[in-house]
């Protein structure tokens, strides 16, 4: 590749300082970064229309790792040659950046550090991560909403008027089963002298409301 035949000097001359920029945040978020959406860039977008404007940007791309598959580049492997790639590129933005005296902040968080500063530094997030998605679990094992509440006192209420309905229902059945057993076996019973079924009153005999000795 081009980049492997210059120097530094020759290939910040080759790139332009705003390709070498985007060049510098590509590399070093698919360096660092485990989200599948920082290993690949899609060639018909801005990013991608920029990287292509300059030859010796995609054969740094390339010799990181990079290939293009269809419209998209896409990084093959995240190895060795990706980091030494990106460390290299890094180093390179923030010299011109010196240079220049622009005093603009480097791209990345991760620039200009070393390896085994960008493990930690990656370590450190991943625990950050897990804290925070810890206490979002603890926030809701603490206890129902208001609205889970409001929700569950209302289906209390409905079970419990079920089971009242239930129970007037079996008590309903009841009064019918004994005053049909009076009907089938008592032979002074008649309509007249019965309660009124449809209020759920019970039937009454001739000798409930005589007694014994007026019977007939």
């Amino acid at each position: 590749f081009f980049l492997k035949n210059c120097t530094m000097s020759s290939m910040s001359i080759q790139i332009p300082s705003d390709v070498l920029k985007l060049l510098n945040l590509v590399l070093s978020n698919a360096a660092t970064k485990d989200d599948p959406k920082y290993h690949k860039v899609n060639l018909a977008g801005k990013a991608g229309q920029k990287l292509q404007s300059s030859a010796q940007a995609m054969s740094v791309l390339m010799e990181a790792g990079w290939a293009t598959v269809g419209t998209e580049l896409v990084i093959g492997e995240r190895g060795e040659s990706l980091r030494a790639v990106s460390l290299r590129i890094s180093k390179e933005y923030e010299s011109i950046n010196s240079s220049s005296g622009s005093g603009s902040a480097p791209v990345s968080s991760t620039a200009g550090l070393s390896l085994k500063q960008q493990a930690r530094l990656k370590q450190e997030q991943e625990e950050k991560e897990a804290r925070m998605a810890a206490q979002k679990a603890k926030k809701r094992k603490s206890g129902p909403s208001l609205k889970q509440q409001a929700r569950q006192m209302q289906e209390e209420e409905e079970k419990k008027e079920l089971m009242e309905k239930a129970k007037e229902k079996e008590v309903l059945k009841a009064k019918i089963e004994s005053d049909k057993y009076v009907r089938e076996n008592d032979p002074n019973w008649s309509a007249s002298a019965a309660g009124d079924k449809s209020q759920g009153q019970n039937q009454t005999t001739f000798r409930d409301k005589f007694g014994e000795d007026k019977g007939g």
